[in-house]
């Protein structure tokens, strides 16, 4: 990865620099830095940044991304881009990236038309169109029953991974909250 852009709640900018300095190494740009009000078009050039999702999506910023091509984008409490209408979806969706790594540890509760707009994201055209995916996979339309779970759950497989702590075998330093 020679340039990667996470993107995040303002609330985590500084745990998110933080936490992949001090257990990977990497140092990163973050929109708290002095750099993005001094020399925008510097601080966006960065290799490796950390934005504040809210400031990232403001008209002035998201123009910039348009000239770069990103190795990696990941975005955290991805739950935040249900909405294919929102300026987040959009952001994230216009951006030139070659992988795409959506985290949230809040399960999609309101409706399937959301898990559709996420599963879009990570893999367009996975599900056709919003109209074949109700068809398919929705029961008479209503937005909150899938018509096969097992048969949905299995392709979602492709392009989504469930873990939790004590599935995973990597042993990261203590986290403090």
């Amino acid at each position: 990865v020679q340039r990667a852009l996470v993107l995040v709640p303002a609330s985590l900018v500084g745990q998110w620099r933080e936490e992949l300095q001090s257990k990977f190494g990497i140092g990163c740009a973050t929109t708290q830095d002095e750099l993005l009000r001094r020399d925008p078009d510097r601080f966006w050039a960065q290799p490796f940044v950390i934005a504040s999702l809210a400031l990232a999506r403001r008209a002035e910023h998201m123009r910039r991304f348009e000239a770069y091509a990103y190795d990696l984008v990941i975005v955290d409490e991805a739950h935040h881009l249900r909405d294919c209408a929102s300026q987040s979806y959009r952001l994230v969706d216009g951006l030139n990236k070659r992988f795409l790594l959506l985290l949230s540890a809040t399960p999609v509760q309101n409706s399937m038309v959301e898990l559709y707009n996420l599963l879009t994201l990570l893999k367009p055209g996975i599900f056709k169109t919003q109209k074949e995916f109700r068809a398919a996979h929705m029961v008479g339309g209503n937005a909150r029953q899938p018509s096969s779970p097992d048969r949905l759950r299995e392709l979602m497989r492709t392009v989504m991974i469930r873990n939790t702590r004590a599935v995973v075998a990597l042993k990261l330093p203590r986290r403090h909250a």
